[in-house]
């Protein structure tokens, strides 16, 4: 019999488990993500409709292709927080950023404050193609300056999807790990998922973060939302997001 009534989403407040997300590109106009205040608009609704509470945006500081720092980022975050204000006052909206590091990042750490977030956390990302152990001096110097370092989408790094012994190594030198939500959809591919979920069962990682860029990111983050066998999986896990 047809029914005019849809199926019920179970997205709605899917994610309130977490409380926050401390990785995504919602700062107009600076980097990969959103192009438009209108579209950072539409994310942040989206992203308080799955529940969060408290959102920590962090646009891309990566030389040569993102060379942001505070004085980019400032007014177009202020301008994102101002119609917030407006329109979805029970969000926390706040910007750190996503490190690139490399060999320019290094002088970053020496020189300059780095754009941080909670207790003195700072994400970073790593090459896609290969592995450098540059990355565990990075993570001493980074912590002996105080700071509190975070690897970004580890499961992204497939050249190391057969070396659980970095993922262990890096945890044991004080860097905690933070995967996206939409890899356990397969969004980034099936070898991305496979390794997303090794990390976990093992419990290698601390938090889960949206990575949102663009609105395919986040109709992804609402099929996971409806996913209830998967969503089982997630709650279960002791996720850190709560605690920044």
């Amino acid at each position: 019999m047809f029914s005019f009534f849809s199926k019920k989403n179970t997205y709605e407040n899917a994610f309130n488990f977490l409380k926050t997300d401390m990785h995504s590109h919602l700062v107009p106009g600076v980097d990969d993500g959103c192009a438009s205040l209108s579209d950072s608009i539409l994310l942040i609704k989206g992203l308080v409709e799955l529940g969060f509470e408290k959102i920590i945006t962090t646009p891309h500081i990566y030389q040569g292709f993102y060379e942001n720092d505070k004085s980019t980022l400032e007014k177009p975050f202020q301008e994102v927080l101002g119609e917030i204000g407006m329109s979805i006052p029970m969000i926390e909206f706040s910007y750190a950023s996503e490190y690139f590091a490399d060999e320019f990042f290094e002088k970053k750490i020496e020189h300059e404050e780095l754009l941080s977030f909670s207790d003195n956390y700072v994400l970073l990302e790593i090459s896609f193609v290969a592995y450098s152990q540059r990355i565990e001096h990075i993570i001493f110097d980074l912590m002996t300056k105080g700071y509190k370092p975070i690897l970004a989408h580890p499961e992204r790094y497939l050249y190391l999807k057969n070396s659980m012994e970095i993922f262990r190594k890096l945890r044991q030198l004080g860097c905690e790990l933070q995967i996206n939500t939409n890899s356990f959809a397969g969004y980034y591919g099936s070898a991305s998922q496979e390794l997303a979920n090794k990390l976990m069962d093992e419990k290698l990682v601390s938090y889960l973060g949206t990575d949102m860029h663009h609105e395919r990111h986040l109709n992804c983050m609402r099929e996971i939302g409806n996913n209830k066998k998967l969503m089982k999986k997630l709650r279960a896990y002791e996720w850190k997001n709560s605690l920044l």
